[in-house]
């Protein structure tokens, strides 16, 4: 919601808590953060789920749309990717 609502940040990156019994923020990226902010802060052997706020323009004007990624790198361990793609329906 607060990034719907309020768009304050560009976008919002989710993890896997610990003890894998909840979801949880794990960083925010700026309002005038750029992709590659965005991009740069993913790890490169774990998984993770971000909510980007994309913006683009049309004939009618500006306009933007929130974007559901869920990042999983071919080297991730097979436990985390299952856990993920089991756990992502939680988080719409």
């Amino acid at each position: 919601d607060e990034l719907k609502l309020r768009k304050n940040c560009r976008f919002i990156q989710y993890k896997i808590s610990d003890d894998a019994k909840s979801i949880e923020i794990e960083r925010k990226g700026d309002r005038d953060g750029s992709y590659d902010d965005f991009k740069g802060g993913l790890p490169e052997n774990e998984c993770r789920y971000v909510v980007y706020d994309v913006e683009y323009d049309t004939d009618d004007g500006a306009r933007s749309k929130l974007t559901f990624v869920m990042w999983s790198p071919d080297v991730a361990k097979v436990k985390s990717k299952m856990m993920y793609a089991s756990s992502k329906d939680a988080l719409r």
